[in-house]
């Protein structure tokens, strides 16, 4: 039942956002306007994407692509590489 409803809710939701965009169209508004309101939507819709999505990039699981930090090995401890010579 939940899955009837979601997709329900899937189609009228592409519905309205196609009335709404012929009706935009239709209007005739200023580009920066159309181009404000396509970014706004592509914004939404990677965010609801990666709220539904269970991928995480750093998760190991995955195989990320991002290498792990590496801190610079330290010397012995004797601090020649900082000393100045003056």
């Amino acid at each position: 039942m939940a899955s009837r409803m979601s997709s329900g809710t899937v189609a009228l939701l592409l519905v309205g956002a196609t009335v709404l965009l012929i009706a935009l169209i239709a209007s005739r508004p200023p580009a920066w306007i159309l181009l404000l309101l396509g970014s706004l939507a592509l914004a939404v819709l990677y965010i609801v994407a990666r709220s539904r999505s269970r991928y995480d990039p750093l998760d190991q699981r995955f195989g990320s692509c991002i290498p792990p930090i590496s801190r610079p090995k330290t010397g012995g401890g004797d601090g020649s590489d900082h000393s100045s010579d003056g």
